[in-house]
């Protein structure tokens, strides 16, 4: 993954050292358990265990690989260089490559979603935050791009805090089903190791064995997990194009943040481009596509062949990276948000109040007028005002077919903007409730 898009943490998981490391510490788990069946000396064991891992010599290891052409012979064939006398020829006795290979990605992508969770529960605050400090600040709704009735901004962060409480919801359960290892030797049979070995090391790793292998963990395992990745993504896309519309100049509710030495064209000197979430959305567009990469690696062929080795070698940490970048972007970008009320309540009363037009129609249908008959007649005035650039209470006060069903005081009640607030507090204790913030 390109640095630009990458925070350290992550970048641990995933680098040369960390699988090294981990291969190493799975492969001395292994020899441990079958130490605990008495197959091996303990002493071994420890022998392999004063081995420092941190000093692994990556060029050492390509040399070798180099030379044989593989690469989990290569770091076992180098971890005999390293080791006592008494340890040759011990090393890697009874597994095969897989199982140490995909029990290594297996702990890197749970590794990753810790962090990935941890993100979303930052995201999270921060629209929980912005929903309860706008609780009540009113602004247009828009369906089709078009003005449809008053809402807050509040109710809009309100959302997207459900959205991400139930991507968390879904990536804690996906977690669960990708932290799997395997130990089971060639074929998945267990012919060469006994299946205590694979319950020792699983336990260690913090990873369930699988249930049934084949030389490898099913992959359709790592299809759900990336397809969940896939739909965060698609969460951090809808919310970012969401908020580049509101900063659009013609609407302007919304800012990103802007520091005093920014610049935001190369040419126009007066433009505060929303950069921030424009990098958003493309790299949750690129997160999104890698998902069909995922899906096909579920078909191998077989027991297994190795047509899902070098997506994976991309997907595991480009997917994960990205992703954690995005979220930690996004989650920066709320905590400086510029809100501009104001121009919200102007947008809101932009259109001379045919916002309030379904309100008016079910008032005459109430009275008695047909609905279709109440639709014609408030669409009407409401074009009218649209057209004349009036107030739509003023057209409505001259229409004496609409005046007829509903008097001036009773017409004018009918345009408060208090009326489409008075469930907002249930909606916001139903999502709020403990124990249904993670529902999906």
């Amino acid at each position: 993954m390109l640095e630009r898009y990458s925070l350290p943490e992550m970048t641990r998981i995933w680098s040369e050292q960390f699988k090294l490391q981990t291969w190493f510490r799975i492969e001395v788990l292994a020899c441990e358990g079958r130490a605990k069946l008495g197959e091996l000396d303990g002493d071994i064991v420890k022998a392999f265990w004063t081995i420092e891992p941190e000093t692994f010599d990556e060029q050492r290891i390509k040399q070798i690989e180099a030379e044989v052409n593989h690469e989990s012979v290569a770091f076992q064939m180098y971890i005999e260089e390293l080791a006592d006398e008494k340890c040759r020829g011990i090393f890697h006795r009874g597994l095969t490559s897989s199982d140490v290979l995909d029990t290594c990605y297996n702990y890197q992508l749970k590794e990753a979603s810790d962090l990935i969770i941890a993100k979303l529960q930052n995201l999270a605050a921060e629209f929980k935050r912005l929903a309860q400090e706008h609780k009540l600040t009113p602004c247009i709704g828009r369906s089709h791009g078009i003005h449809g009735e008053p809402i807050t901004f509040g109710l809009k962060m309100l959302r997207a805090y459900a959205e991400t409480q139930r991507n968390i919801s879904r990536l804690k359960h996906v977690k669960k089903e990708i932290s799997i290892g395997m130990i089971s030797g060639a074929m998945g049979t267990y012919s060469t190791i006994n299946p205590e070995v694979e319950k020792h090391v699983c336990k260690q790793m913090g990873l369930e064995p699988e249930s049934i292998s084949s030389q490898i963990i099913p992959r359709d395992r790592h299809a759900m997990y990336f397809t969940i990745l896939g739909v965060v993504a698609a969460t951090l896309e809808r919310i970012s194009t969401e908020l580049r519309q509101l900063q659009i100049t013609e609407i302007g509710e919304i800012q990103e943040p802007f520091s005093s030495r920014q610049k935001g064209s190369s040419a126009m000197p007066h433009k505060k481009n929303p950069i921030l979430l424009e990098n958003i959305t493309g790299l949750s567009r690129l997160i999104q596509t890698h998902v069909s990469a995922a899906l096909g690696n579920v078909s191998l062929w077989q027991e297994r062949d190795m047509s899902h080795s070098s997506v994976e070698r991309a997907l595991g940490p480009d997917t994960t990276i990205t992703l954690d970048f995005a979220i930690h972007r996004l989650t920066g970008l709320l905590k400086g948000l510029v809100v501009n009320s104001q121009q919200m309540a102007s947008n809101l009363k932009k259109l001379g109040g045919i916002v309030y037009s379904h309100r008016i129609m079910n008032t005459l249908t109430e009275r008695g007028v047909p609905k279709d008959d109440a639709y014609r007649m408030v669409q009407s005035a409401s074009f009218k005002t649209i057209e004349s650039g009036d107030n739509l209470l003023e057209v409505l006060l001259r229409d004496r077919a609409i005046m007829n069903w509903i008097s001036q005081d009773e017409l004018a009640d009918l345009f408060d903007l208090k009326y489409f607030q008075k469930e907002i507090e249930g909606i916001y204790e139903r999502v709020l409730e403990p124990g249904n913030q993670g529902a999906c």
